[in-house]
C-alpha cells in the first residue's frame, strides 16, 4: 500500500492482527525531465569526443560511483548482456575452463536511481559538459 502516514494507519488497524507488514518510505524516482535532460547531454558529450552514446553513459555511471557488478560470460552471451542491463563496459578477455570469456562491467542504470541519485549523476554529466566546452544553459 502507498499512502499518506494516516491513510496507512487506518488501513493497517483493518487487517488480521496475525499477520505481519512491512512498511517502507517511498522514494521519489528520478523523473523524466532529468532522464530527457541526461540523454540530450549524453549525445551532446558523445558527438563531441566521436563515441557511442552508450559509451559516455558507462563513463558516467562510472564516474557517479553507480552500483555496479562484474561479470564474466562466454563471448557470445554479449548481446544478451546488453539486454539485461542498461551499462555494459566491457573491460577484458580471459580463459576459463579452456574457454575464451569476456569480463563485463555492468550497471542498472539511471532508470533505477532515485531523484537524488539521478542529480548526482545530471551534476557530473553537466561537470564533463563543461570540461568539453558544450553549452548547457539551453537544455
Amino acid at each position: 500500500m502507498i499512502g499518506t502516514q494516516k491513510q496507512i494507519i487506518n488501513w493497517l488497524l483493518e487487517q488480521d492482527n496475525t499477520k505481519f507488514f512491512e512498511i517502507k518510505e517511498k522514494k521519489t524516482s528520478r523523473s523524466l525531465q532529468q532522464n530527457k535532460m541526461l540523454w540530450k547531454l549524453i549525445h551532446l558529450i558523445a558527438k563531441k569526443q566521436g563515441q557511442d552514446d552508450m559509451e559516455v553513459y558507462c563513463t558516467l555511471l562510472e564516474r557517479a560511483d553507480a552500483l555496479s557488478d562484474y561479470i564474466i560470460t562466454a563471448t557470445e552471451m554479449e548481446d544478451a548482456l546488453r539486454k539485461t542491463f542498461r551499462g555494459v563496459k566491457f573491460i577484458r578477455k580471459q580463459i576459463v575452463n579452456d574457454k575464451e570469456c569476456n569480463i563485463y562491467k555492468v550497471y542498472l542504470g539511471s532508470s533505477k536511481m532515485n531523484t537524488k541519485e539521478m542529480t548526482e549523476l545530471l551534476d557530473i554529466t553537466i561537470q564533463l559538459c563543461s570540461e568539453l566546452r558544450i553549452p548547457t544553459i539551453e537544455i
